[in-house]
């Protein structure tokens, strides 16, 4: 199989996966790594996830929300991680839990924490909350990628160093 056909695929089931949480009426949580660039795959990337799974469920029972179920999915999209946090979870506030994550971990430049509720997915934007800015030239990370103005090589080397800080 090709390499993008893999990694759609991969997308595809985690969006399964995430659509029956979403039906036993779960708030999702998906714990995943940006990773450009194929294969999703890199040094430290399952310690890593399971790390930073392990906080943002940390996160949520600090705020009283409990996490119902947890799914791993190690498909051609890498590795993710799927938490279900129960009734009473306010998807705002736990996307703004996941992003001080993002923004404080010496790693989270590397992660990606999506929150999801029966209306769509939390984005940055609901909260007033500015896009992602790329690694390589500070633009806005979507639009370097769309465009494939860097070389994934120099991101992908740059990921691998952000996952050296979570390595045990």
């Amino acid at each position: 199989m090709e390499p993008l056909q893999d990694v759609l695929q991969g997308r595809e089931g985690r969006v399964r996966a995430q659509d029956r949480l979403l039906k036993a009426g779960l708030t999702v949580i998906q714990v995943s790594l940006n990773i450009p660039g194929f294969p999703k795959r890199l040094k430290n990337d399952l310690f890593c996830i399971e790390k930073t799974s392990w906080l943002v469920r940390e996160r949520c029972l600090s705020l009283g929300w409990k996490i119902l179920r947890e799914v791993g999915l190690l498909n051609g999209a890498g590795y993710a991680v799927l938490l279900g946090a129960g009734p009473g979870a306010d998807p705002k506030r736990l996307k703004e839990a996941c992003l001080v994550l993002e923004e404080t971990l010496s790693w989270g430049r590397a992660i990606d924490l999506d929150v999801r509720d029966h209306r769509g997915i939390i984005g940055r934007g609901i909260l007033g909350i500015p896009p992602r800015r790329c690694l390589l030239c500070g633009q806005e990370a979507k639009h370097c990628s769309r465009e494939g103005r860097h070389d994934r090589r120099q991101l992908r080397k740059i990921v691998e160093e952000l996952l050296e800080n979570c390595a045990p």
